[in-house]
């Protein structure tokens, strides 16, 4: 999500005030309080109105605007209202925040807004409100769901954690006789295996595998392998070989590391080396993932575990299992946005909800649905995580998935520590495109653009 000229920022403002007009559920209209009939039907006490920005819509929107609901009639004091903004989010929110309308309540994405507005106060530090409020359970909260700008100002609170995982199509797994990958990140395929595996699964249109000499690569009916090209499809690997995004000193990237480099060249090579991956020409025609592992166009894919959603809804036959490993140990990665609470006059009604919404079970319908996993401490049971895990979930959910989160496998997003990360980003990610092409080696692809980089390395956050 990309801030937009300045140019547009009246134009946009139009829309948004056009939107707030024309929608009863998207936006509050209105000064601090409003004249609102109590629970019980009532007396007219006056009811603080806060406004709740989220980008999702579909069952997650629905999930929120129920959560919003159920806290609402839980009080008479508060109202809350979610306002959704599928599209231009971060652009819509500055511009809102330019005019002196801030919402009270916000999903903020920490590589562009949340800790920006945080350093220049717009964002409030929530540990204060953490600290004040002897009725939260602290213990509730855990490390890495954190967004720490330093050591003691929280920007905001993970919700809706995910992580990279691999899906696959086990009936093709069958078809050619190969033992399917393992659930457990413990028991992950080595780097080798998993290209072994990856060639005996590329079939071109004449039947044969990518280890026949007489393969077709440029006529392939079922590719072995997607893989997903952002930060947080190649961190699992970095990590897996003892890397980082920078430097352990922070001073560099860390793609710039003889590490980083082989990690990204084995990656482009399943597909210009292997043939077993699409090209970026050959993945602009291929379905999505329900599509695409029902009609066997690809065995295995990286993807994140959101895809469970559409997977689960389709009924398509797959499962999921650990990443294979680059290195000593197989890793993934998190993913998750940040609530975080404004700088407004109505700082404490916010509090209050955004302590409802981490409450355990508030978002409960998104864990059923394959979307979501946990971020407070108290649902990481094996009674309650069990109890969201419904015969829709692919059977190896909990292993592949779940437990990553809970002994440390997954990883905590690189946009939550890393200072200046989309700047640092912006330059690495068109270089990695000519890597994708195939167009550059990972060497000539980094080598082009360190220096650069580098330039806008800070360093670490919460220090």
């Amino acid at each position: 999500m990309k801030v937009k000229r300045l140019v547009s920022v009246l134009l946009i403002a139009i829309l948004i005030l056009g939107t707030t007009a024309c929608s009863g559920k998207s936006e509050v209209t209105g000064g601090n309080t409003a004249e609102s009939n109590t629970a019980d039907g009532g007396s007219g006490d006056k009811v603080t109105e806060i406004r709740f920005t989220e980008w999702d819509g579909g069952d997650t929107l629905a999930v929120y605007e129920e959560i919003a609901e159920k806290f609402n009639q839980s009080q008479s004091k508060i109202h809350v209202t979610v306002m959704n903004i599928p599209d231009e989010y971060d652009t819509k929110i500055t511009t809102m925040v330019a005019g002196n309308d801030v919402p009270e309540v916000c999903i903020l994405d920490a590589a562009s807004l949340m800790y920006t507005y945080a350093e220049e106060g717009i964002v409030l530090n929530m540990q204060d409100f953490i600290n004040k409020d002897t009725d939260f359970d602290k213990s509730s909260m855990l490390d890495q769901f954190k967004y720490m700008l330093t050591s003691d100002y929280m920007a905001g609170y993970g919700i809706g954690s995910e992580n990279i995982t691999m899906f696959y199509n086990p009936s093709v797994f069958q078809e050619y006789g190969l033992e399917e990958p393992p659930a457990s990140y413990k028991d992950a395929w080595d780097w080798d295996t998993f290209v072994n595996v990856a060639q005996q699964l590329t079939i071109d249109k004449e039947g044969r595998n990518a280890l026949d000499p007489a393969f077709d690569p440029e006529n392939i009916k079922t590719y072995g392998i997607t893989i997903s090209k952002w930060w947080a499809g190649y961190m699992p690997f970095l990590y897996s070989v003892g890397g980082d995004y920078l430097s352990e000193n922070g001073a560099a990237i860390g793609y710039a590391t003889e590490q980083g480099i082989d990690v990204l060249q084995k990656l482009s090579d399943l597909t210009y080396k292997y043939h077993v991956a699409p090209t970026p020409t050959a993945s602009e025609t291929m379905p999505g993932a329900s599509e695409a592992l029902t009609t066997n166009k690809v065995a295995m894919t990286f993807d994140g575990q959101w895809t469970n959603a559409a997977l689960m809804e389709d009924e398509v036959n797959y499962n999921v299992a650990a990443l294979p490993k680059m290195g000593a140990a197989a890793k993934t990665t998190m993913t998750y946005g940040g609530i975080s609470i404004m700088n407004t006059d109505k700082a404490d009604a916010a509090w209050e909800f955004v302590k409802y919404i981490l409450s355990a079970g508030a978002c409960e319908p998104l864990y059923k649905s394959g979307l979501w996993l946990p971020t407070n401490a108290n649902e990481y049971t094996d009674e309650y995580i069990k109890s969201f895990i419904t015969d829709k979930h692919p059977k190896n959910y909990y292993e592949s998935i779940v437990v990553p989160m809970m002994d440390g496998t997954a990883e905590r997003p690189v946009v939550a520590t890393i200072k200046n990360f989309n700047k640092i980003n912006d330059i690495i990610s068109p270089a990695l495109d000519l890597l994708w092409s195939g167009e550059m080696t990972a060497a000539d692809a980094i080598a082009a653009i360190e220096e650069q980089a580098n330039a806008e390395v800070k360093g670490y956050l919460g220090k």
